[in-house]
Parts: C-alpha cells; sequence; structure tokens
C-alpha cells in the first residue's frame, strides 16, 4: 500500500512493500500534445513516489516474468496517449548513471557486491537496419548494459515508433545477470546467479522528431528492480530511496504535493 503525504516542502511516501506489482505501465503525456516545445512528462498522476535525493519518480518493478524466467521483466511499459505524438515519431531511451544494489543484509545501497550488471534492450534504430553492418547490429542487440563501474552498449536506444494516432504502447526487456551471466543469449539459465536484492537504474526519454530536439526531454526515472526479496525487505529498500532525512511539517501549502508530484 502506497501512502502519500504532502508538506510545504517535499512528498513523502511510504511502501509497506514493492512486490504488489504485476503486469503494469507507465503513463507518459506531452503537454501540449504532439507540439513544438512540449514537455514529456512521466507519470503526471503521481502514481508513484519521488527519490528524496532528487525529486525524479522512483518505479519499483519484479524479475521473475512467466515468459522470461526468474531474472527478466518486460515492466514497467510505456505508455503515450492517443494525440501525444505525431504518426511515426519515435519515442527513446537514454541511460543514466551506474548501477546500484541493495544488499538485504546490512540494509544499505551500494554498489553490485559480486560484479552484478542489468541490461535493458531496446530497439535497433531503423537507419541501423539499413546499413545492415554486422558489427553494428550486434552492438545494439547486445542491449543497453548498467553495472558498477557505469555504462556499456548504446546509451540511447528507441522505444517504439507512434501509430497513426500517436499513440504508444510499449513493453521492453530488463534483466539482471550475474558478473559470469549473459542475458544477451536467448532463452531461460543464462543469466547465472545473481545476487538476491534490489538493482536500481536511470534513464530518461526522449525524441528524435524534428530536425532539433522537438520535445524536451523528460526528468530522469529510476526503476528499482526486486531480485528475490520479501515484500518487508523489499519496502525497505524503496523507503530508504524516498523518505526525506528532513521533512519539513509545517502545514502544507495548498496544492503544494500536486506541483511537486506533476514534475517540472
Amino acid at each position: 500500500m502506497l501512502l502519500l503525504v504532502a508538506t510545504s516542502l517535499k512528498v513523502s511516501a511510504q511502501y509497506s512493500s514493492c512486490n504488489d506489482f504485476g503486469h503494469f505501465d507507465l503513463f507518459i503525456d506531452i503537454v501540449p500534445p504532439a507540439a513544438v516545445g512540449a514537455k514529456i512528462l512521466v507519470d503526471s498522476a503521481g502514481t508513484f513516489p519521488l527519490s528524496a535525493d532528487t525529486g525524479n519518480i522512483v518505479v519499483p518493478a519484479n524479475f521473475g516474468d512467466f515468459g522470461g524466467g526468474p531474472h527478466k521483466t518486460d515492466d514497467p511499459g510505456w505508455v503515450v496517449n492517443t494525440g501525444g505524438l505525431l504518426d511515426g515519431e519515435n519515442l527513446w531511451f537514454r541511460a543514466l548513471g551506474a548501477l546500484r544494489y541493495w544488499d538485504p543484509t546490512i540494509e544499505a545501497w551500494i554498489g553490485p557486491v559480486n560484479g552484478e550488471r542489468v541490461r535493458y534492450f531496446g530497439n535497433i534504430p531503423f537507419e541501423v537496419f539499413l546499413r545492415n553492418d554486422p558489427v553494428e547490429l550486434a552492438f545494439y542487440k547486445q542491449g543497453t548494459i548498467w553495472s558498477y563501474g557505469g555504462l556499456e552498449g548504446p546509451l540511447e536506444s528507441p522505444i517504439d515508433q507512434a501509430a497513426q494516432d500517436g499513440s504508444i504502447h510499449s513493453h521492453l526487456d530488463f534483466c539482471v545477470e550475474a558478473a559470469d551471466g549473459d542475458c544477451a543469449l536467448p532463452g531461460v539459465g543464462h543469466t547465472g546467479n545473481p545476487s538476491t536484492g534490489a538493482y536500481l537504474i536511470e534513464l530518461q526519454l526522449f525524441s528524435d522528431a524534428g530536425a532539433g530536439e522537438k520535445y524536451r526531454s523528460s526528468r530522469p526515472v529510476q526503476v528499482l528492480l526486486n531480485n528475490g526479496l520479501t515484500g518487508d525487505q523489499c519496502g525497505t529498500a524503496i523507503n530508504a530511496l524516498i523518505q526525506p532525512t528532513n521533512v519539513d511539517s509545517s502545514e502544507a501549502l495548498p496544492g503544494a504535493g500536486v506541483l511537486i508530484m506533476t514534475g517540472y
């Protein structure tokens, strides 16, 4: 259960669990729709909590998809409603930062203890398909990799192309692998035995529409991927990210929480 409490400066939240998410989506608003200079806003309804450090949203998901196996998930998905983009415009992700790991033994966010990595498999850009260069194709097929040392592979990849009505609904694959694993190999059982805990990556959404930057890129999104934590353990992990150390307990200003939750 998620409880949101507005204060004059921050929104605090408490999670008793982050294992309640099955197949789910993140909703993306283009404001104003399809217009030059419009903002890409992720979760403007305020469904998910905010990082106490950055004010960016934190989205918990769980590895263990039925189709993908114990160390994979295609959640969250990405949804742009009808008319948000123009027909044929692309939504992309940009990888940011380095991989963080929640160690349930010491209850702290640290670097991955045994060299684990998280991969996210974007689509291959259309121009790469056209060039049909085997090396370039292989580069994108390996996926984008977050590790303790930073980022490898394509730093930017397409999520999907808008349909005729300007909408997008797309799910791409996340995967966690041990130091001796390889998520790029097809099938189940090639990921090794990554440590139980939560893995945190950061990304940003943008579009390549227009000669310049038609749309303003989104604020960064932190995706917390649970690998085997119990409900209360995972709740502790996310609360460590979203609980401000100093909350202003003065009377909330009207609409303060709404302003904070709706982004920039």
